[in-house]
C-alpha cells in the first residue's frame, strides 16, 4: 500500500495530511495537522520584512551605475584632454574638480563664453550625477527615477501610493520650470546659479517644497552649452553623440516576456496571465471538480 503525503502551503502556516492509498484510491487518513509560523509581512503593512534590505540593495545599484557612468566619462575627458590626467587617479578627485570652478557658474558662463577645456570637461562631468526624472510610462515608479533617494522611498508604497507620488513628482517639476520662466533663466543651470546665496542647489528641500527636475531639462541645457562651445573646440565628430549615451544612458525595462511559457492544453498559444478573469473562473472550477467526498469506504467526486 502507498501512502501519500499532502502539503497545503500558507502565508504564515503548512497544513499536512499523511493518507494511505488503496487501488488508486485514498482509503485512510492516516494523521493530519498543520504549522504555524511568524508571517513574512509586518503585520497590518502588506510589505515583506526584507524590504529595507530590498531598498538598501536597490539604493547601491543606481550609486553603482552612478559611479560607473563618472569614470567612464572622466576616462573619456582625459583622452580628449578636457579633464586633467591627475583625475584619472580617484584619490583627492573631488579637491582637484573644485579648483576648476563652480560648475553652476560655468554652466551659465558656458551659454554665452568660450570655457577653457578643462571648465568644459568639468561641465560635461556634472551632468553624469544629476540627469532629472524620465518616466517610461509604467506603473512601477522605482524603475523611473535616477535619484536613490526617490527610487528607495518609492518602492516601499503601494501601486496608488507610488502613482500619487509620481504624480507629485511632476507638479514639483511643473513648478521647477515655472520657477525657471519666472527668473527669466534659460537654463536650468543658470537658474540654481542666480539663486540667492544660502538657497539650496540640490535635490532637497526648496522654498517649503522639493527641488525636482526631468531629464528634458539637461539634455536641452546640454545642447545650448555645446552650440556655443564647439565653435571653440575641435572635436571628434561623434563627440556630442558620445557624451549624450554616457550621460543619458538607460537600461530597457525588463518585461520577460520570454519567460512565458507554452501552454499544457494549446501548445501553439502562450499560457494566459494569472490575473486574467478567465483564468481565475477555470482554477475555481478545477478547484471545484477536483473536491471529494470522503469517507472510510469509498471516495466520490461532487459531480
Amino acid at each position: 500500500m502507498k501512502k501519500i503525503l499532502g502539503l497545503d502551503l500558507g502565508s504564515n502556516s503548512i497544513g499536512w495530511a499523511l493518507m494511505r492509498e488503496t487501488d488508486g484510491e485514498v482509503s485512510q487518513i492516516i494523521d493530519l495537522g498543520s504549522r504555524i509560523f511568524n508571517k513574512a509581512v509586518e503585520e497590518k503593512i502588506p510589505t515583506p520584512k526584507n524590504q529595507k534590505r530590498r531598498n538598501m540593495r536597490l539604493g547601491r545599484r543606481v550609486l553603482q551605475r552612478r559611479a560607473r557612468r563618472k569614470q567612464r566619462m572622466v576616462n573619456y575627458l582625459i583622452s580628449l584632454d578636457l579633464l586633467p590626467q591627475a583625475l584619472s587617479n580617484n584619490f583627492g578627485q573631488e579637491k582637484l574638480l573644485n579648483e576648476l570652478g563652480d560648475p553652476y557658474e560655468l554652466r551659465t558662463k558656458g551659454l554665452d563664453q568660450q570655457l577653457e577645456p578643462h571648465q568644459f570637461g568639468r561641465v560635461l562631468l556634472h551632468f553624469v550625477a544629476r540627469r532629472g526624472f524620465l518616466s517610461s510610462k509604467k506603473q512601477v515608479a522605482g524603475d523611473l527615477v535616477d535619484d536613490p533617494d526617490t527610487q528607495t522611498y518609492l518602492s516601499t508604497l503601494d501601486r496608488k501610493q507610488t502613482k500619487d507620488e509620481e504624480g507629485q513628482f511632476k507638479a514639483d517639476i511643473a513648478e521647477v520650470y515655472q520657477a525657471i520662466k519666472g527668473n527669466h533663466a534659460r537654463t536650468l543651470g543658470e537658474y540654481l546659479f542666480n539663486l540667492e546665496v544660502g538657497k539650496v542647489k540640490r535635490n532637497r528641500s526648496h522654498d517649503g517644497g522639493h527641488l525636482r527636475t526631468d531629464r528634458a531639462m539637461y539634455k536641452d541645457e546640454l545642447y545650448k552649452i555645446w552650440v556655443t562651445q564647439q565653435l571653440y573646440f575641435d572635436l571628434p565628430n561623434e563627440f556630442i553623440s558620445e557624451i549624450e549615451k554616457i550621460i543619458f544612458y538607460q537600461r530597457p525595462l525588463k518585461l520577460k516576456k520570454d519567460r512565458v511559457g507554452k501552454c499544457s492544453l494549446e501548445p501553439k498559444h502562450y499560457r494566459a496571465n494569472t490575473a486574467r478573469l478567465e483564468v481565475q473562473k477555470f482554477r475555481y472550477l478545477q478547484d471545484i471538480n477536483n473536491w471529494n467526498i470522503l469517507n472510510a469506504i469509498v471516495s466520490n467526486g461532487l459531480n
